[in-house]
């Protein structure tokens, strides 16, 4: 009895190995690859970020003043009833491998100066100026807290990543920028 059990404990396992091959060479390894931007408005800012705003709103850099949540360097955007104001930047995301799919999304951290905040946090083509992400976050606190917005897949190869300050909220800081996308053929 124990050789018809020790027989067949080697006829299962020599199944499930022969199964996890065929599998293996049938499907292939999964691959990927991880790209990732970061900024925190150091060196020169304003050769790199946009500030964008309607109505009342207003956005500028605060060089070296201790507000940072990291380095000397943030952003401070305001705006009052009817206005908006937003920073961001031009990314080209890369490098793609041709048959790959694509995963990206990112944040902000974002400090309400006063009081509560209404923000977006968006990912925009840039061709036609249309969201390909967007998330809007409500601040109640005064403390510095990443945002991130939805991740989105198969994007074009450049986008325009911002986080804008609807109106009526208070002043908030911006810092600390990340965005990275994940390329994989499965």
């Amino acid at each position: 009895m124990r050789t018809a059990f020790t027989r067949a404990a080697r006829l299962t396992a020599a199944a499930v190995m022969a199964t996890t091959v065929a599998l293996t060479v049938a499907v292939g390894p999964a691959q990927a690859d991880l790209w990732q931007h970061t900024d925190g408005f150091e060196g020169n800012p304003a050769a790199v970020w946009e500030f964008h705003r309607s109505g009342a709103g207003s956005g500028a850099y605060e060089l070296g003043t201790g507000t940072a949540r990291s380095g000397w360097n943030n952003a401070i955007l305001t705006t009052s009833a009817g206005g908006w104001s937003g920073v961001g930047k031009l990314l080209t995301v890369g490098p793609r491998t041709a048959g790959h799919n694509t995963t990206c999304g990112g944040g902000f951290f974002v400090r309400a100066v006063s009081g509560p905040a209404v923000l977006n946090v968006e990912v925009i083509d840039p061709a036609s100026w249309t969201y390909l992400a967007l998330r809007t976050v409500r601040i109640t606190d005064t403390a510095w807290r990443r945002h991130d917005v939805a991740s989105y897949a198969n994007g074009p190869t450049q986008v325009f990543f911002r986080v804008s300050l609807l109106g009526g909220s208070g002043a908030v800081r911006v810092d600390d920028m990340a965005f990275q996308c994940s390329f994989f053929r499965s």
